[in-house]
């Protein structure tokens, strides 16, 4: 309830700007800040602000702790909306002039908006303390009380001042929000209805009236009242956009957008109608059409930090890593401690493959806010993947005692302690998730899998029941059932509790899914396909059926079909690199080489660290007739991005030991073997490279459990050979 500025924009000529620079330049370094302060001064009277700001920028390159242009710079800022920027100035400014009750005041409700409710409060008090009767602080403090008792003793303060301020609409406003918190809905009510009264014309009055009969689902009545700050409002204001979002809210997106379309139009100055249209573009992945709105924000304001973030967010959704990566190190530049540009620069690594730089952006986004949610869960989510369990169990236990209420905060810790091989912790993390949720379906889960890796079969069953009575749709207990049931060696029993489900449940795609994996289990491939098909008919957007489907038939020989199956999947997602590289495989399998490189080289485009790609397409140049010095390097690149991988090891040590660097290849596929001991290629390939490095007895090692292997390959025979002349 605490007024915001309101936000104006207007800009100045070129021309004009560039007329006061030239004769600028023949006057004294005192004349120049003397008439840029004047002209700064001039633009805050006309409501100018983004001009002001030159203007003083301008002083502060003569005079860097010229008080005046630090306090109008900061309410500059403030009067855009701007709060980050204003805060920085506001707060010097307090450091130069700490008697200044309305900079204490205005840094008090960016403390507030910031949700640092303590400071806001101490702000407000401290003004009230000197002025006991200043409407503003009176608001802010209502704003911030929270217990019972300040809420209490606000009422009484507010009601105190009702002689001297009655008339005001703001106070009733105050008196509305502490009766709303006490769920005191008369109460409450009256005291906005008599804001409404007191100012008929208040546009903050009609919009909390508004706010107030959405509270109590009265929807008819919101509208009309956020209606009625609208009409009273300028065409490009905080009013009008909220009556917009009121329509997204009630189901009505074309209104909503309407509304936004004609503030941009009629007052296009007014950038947070630009960022509404680009949030809803992007909200439902019209992404060029976001990006559009973006450019026009950018456009006016180069330095907006929220249409940086946001054109960051729709890069990396079209998968545009590197300008991805280069908004949000925009970002970080125009604000260094901005938590969810490292969390989105994080998440931009990751896609990127850069795992060690992904962990250090969401470390330092965790470090500047430890509950920022999102932060913390992908941190440890990352850590848990990359085996890095106890850190992520450490930030997690800290995470889930300062926020008890979140759902997913339990199952990665969860998670993290059956990593570490420690199921009684993670069991009893899940019953208490249980219990603070009995009706979620997910508790009885996740309680399942802990018990089941405490061996306790028959509890683990009892609870993927429990999901299930709960929620008959639900894929994943019934298919830890059915994984334990296969591996008692009952496939019949697997098959019947699927088939059971399924009945209960007809149109889930995600159990037809499951019953064309136990078909595939039972060596079954024909039902497998049926019930594969059955899900997409049930559901036409599961990728991962039409992707098993894309794999049944490429093992059996059907490459069209699986092609045909896998571009399926992509029309659904087509950012899915699975699937893509799926495609990939088929085309090699098929003999294709030339389309296999091709695919893989479009998955790189889009991911030019993706491990499992580069690998992939380094063994395709170096045995298909690519180009070997890129091979080498995507080798690097992907030992580089993932160094313990046995398969990578193995793809860069063949490429050396073929380049004649022996040594190194040896020491690679020996760690490549150490790891998949049972693989004869990589055998085949030490044997090779042990031999060219001088050691036989590695040598016959290697060859004789490449030859001795059951598993057919190219090169087995030269292998034998090899072999039989070691002997």
């Amino acid at each position: 309830m605490y007024p915001m500025a309101r936000i104006t924009f207007g800009w100045a000529a070129p021309l004009l700007v560039g007329l006061v620079l030239v004769a600028g330049c023949s006057r004294s370094p005192e004349a120049q800040k003397a008439r840029h302060l004047e002209r700064g001064d001039k633009f805050i009277e006309r409501a100018q602000y983004r001009e002001a700001i030159l203007e003083y920028r301008n002083v502060l390159k003569f005079d860097p702790a010229n008080a005046r242009a630090i306090k109008q710079l900061g309410l500059a800022h403030y009067h855009l909306g701007e709060m980050a920027q204003a805060f920085r100035y506001l707060l010097k400014t307090q450091e130069f002039t700490p008697d200044d009750l309305d900079v204490r005041l205005k840094l008090g409700g960016i403390y507030y908006l910031g949700g640092k409710r303590e400071e806001a409060r101490d702000a407000a008090l401290s003004v009230l303390g000197q002025q006991p009767k200043t409407l503003d602080a009176l608001a802010l403090l209502a704003d911030t009380a929270s217990t019972p008792e300040e809420i209490d003793a606000t009422i009484q303060r507010l009601e105190a001042a009702r002689a001297d301020l009655g008339d005001r609409a703001k106070l009733h406003l105050g008196l509305g929000v502490l009766y709303l918190r006490k769920r005191d809905l008369p109460r409450a009510e009256a005291a906005f209805q008599e804001a409404v009264a007191r100012e008929p014309k208040s546009i903050e009055s009609h919009s909390m009236l508004g706010a107030f009969y959405l509270v109590k689902r009265d929807v008819a009545q919101a509208e009309r009242e956020f209606k009625a700050a609208a009409d009273l409002a300028p065409i490009g204001s905080p009013a009008r956009l909220t009556l917009a979002n009121f329509y997204l809210s009630a189901q009505k997106p074309d209104e909503a957008k309407r509304i936004l379309s004609e503030i941009t139009q009629q007052n296009p100055d007014y950038l947070p109608a630009w960022r509404r249209r680009a949030e809803i573009a992007f909200q439902e992945r019209n992404y060029d059409e976001s990006l559009k709105a973006l450019q026009a924000i950018l456009k006016k304001n180069p330095s907006d930090l929220e249409g940086h973030l946001l054109q960051g967010r729709v890069r990396l959704a079209k998968h545009e890593t590197t300008e991805a990566i280069q908004e949000f190190q925009q970002v970080l530049k125009l604000d260094p401690r901005n938590a969810v540009g490292h969390y989105q620069l994080g998440l931009a690594q990751l896609q990127a493959g850069s795992l060690q730089q992904a962990k250090a952006e969401l470390k330092e986004a965790t470090s500047i806010a430890p509950n920022f949610t999102d932060a913390v869960l992908a941190l440890a989510e990352l850590n848990i993947q990359s085996g890095a369990v106890q850190p992520a169990i450490e930030d997690l236990e800290k995470f889930v005692a300062r926020q008890p209420g979140v759902f997913r905060a339990y199952t990665l810790l969860g998670s993290a302690y059956l990593a570490k091989r420690e199921p009684a912790k993670a069991t009893e993390l899940f019953r208490r998730l249980v219990t603070l949720a009995p009706q979620d379906p997910r508790g009885h889960y996740f309680l399942g899998v802990a018990l089941r890796a405490e061996a306790k079969p028959l509890e683990a069953k009892k609870e993927f029941e429990a999901a299930l009575t709960l929620a008959p749709a639900y894929v994943e207990p019934l298919a830890d059932l059915a994984a334990m049931a296969l591996a008692e060696k009952q496939r019949d029993a697997a098959l019947s509790r699927v088939t059971r489900q399924i009945a209960l449940a007809p149109k889930a795609g995600g159990l037809q899914y499951l019953l064309g994996n136990v078909y595939l289990a039972r060596g079954e491939p024909a039902l497998a396909e049926g019930a594969f098909l059955k899900a997409i008919e049930l559901e036409p957007q599961r990728v991962d059926a039409y992707m098993q489907l894309g794999s049944l038939y490429q093992s059996s020989g059907r490459y069209d079909e699986a092609l045909l199956k896998l571009n399926e999947a992509l029309k659904a997602d087509p950012q899915n690199v699975q699937a893509q590289m799926l495609v990939g495989i088929v085309y090699e399998r098929k003999g294709d080489f030339p389309k296999a490189q091709e695919t893989l080289e479009k998955i790189l485009t889009q991911n030019p660290r993706l491990a499992v790609a580069a690998n992939n397409l380094a063994m395709l140049y170096l045995e298909h007739g690519g180009d070997k010095e890129k091979a080498l390097a995507l080798a690097q690149t992907a030992k580089e991005v993932a160094p313990d991988d046995p398969h990578i090891s193995d793809t860069l040590g063949w490429i050396l030991y073929q380049r004649g660097v022996y040594q190194q290849a040896v020491s690679l596929l020996r760690e490549s073997a150490a790891k998949l001991p049972e693989n004869p290629v990589i055998q085949y390939h030490l044997g090779l490279a042990s031999m060219k490095a001088g050691d036989k007895e590695g040598a016959k090692r290697a060859l004789s459990a490449a030859v001795n292997s059951p598993v057919a390959f190219t090169g087995k025979d030269e292998a034998r050979r090899t072999l039989a002349e070691l002997k």
